[in-house]
């Protein structure tokens, strides 16, 4: 319901709240009758009752913003093909990366000109959960994202050739650069 409430679905605002509980409730049906095949294959641990107990550890160390759930369940009842099984198992992969990514905090950056925004508009305690949830963004970034992917990322070849990728420096010619010095 919060993020079909979030999408907007009806610009106009005359969509009825009876139509966003009967699209939540065929989402849930759907989900409830995917939860074998999403535990098994996803981790992904949706009850009896419809809820979603237990997601994933795609990178250790890292919580997703769970702020994003309802948007991550709306996807997985929304936009997954669940007839096509190749679709079916690139879409929620999709969905899992979307929700697992580290997007901004929905608070926004109280450095610069978001500093003015919250000093003129709203009290210090939004402006510290501000500067807390930028902080763990910034220390999840260094600290978990970049040790993990110079350790598991696994580039295509493709990637080296095509640009996607490209060598700035060499650490060893540094060393050796600076050798002379």
């Amino acid at each position: 319901m919060l993020a079909l409430k979030e999408e907007g679905t009806d610009p106009e605002g005359n969509e009825s709240k009876e139509l966003r509980g009967k699209i939540a409730e065929m989402n849930t049906e759907l989900l409830k009758q995917k939860a074998g095949m999403l535990e098994e294959y996803f981790s992904i641990h949706i009850d009896s009752n419809g809820n979603m107990s237990r997601l994933p550890v795609i990178l250790d160390q890292y919580t997703p913003d769970m702020d994003r759930i309802p948007e991550f369940i709306l996807c997985l009842g929304n936009d997954v093909d669940w007839e096509d099984e190749k679709i079916c198992f690139q879409t929620i992969a999709a969905a899992l990366g979307n929700f697992y990514a580290m997007h901004p905090p929905l608070l926004r950056n109280p450095s610069g000109d978001g500093l003015k925004f919250y000093r003129k508009e709203f009290e210090e305690e939004l402006l510290l959960e501000a500067e807390n949830a930028w902080a763990q963004r910034e220390w999840s970034i260094q600290h978990v994202l970049f040790p993990s992917l110079r350790l598991f990322f696994k580039t295509p070849t493709s990637m080296a050739t095509n640009g996607t990728f490209v060598q700035v420096a060499s650490l060893e010619k540094l060393y050796r650069i600076f050798e002379r010095c």
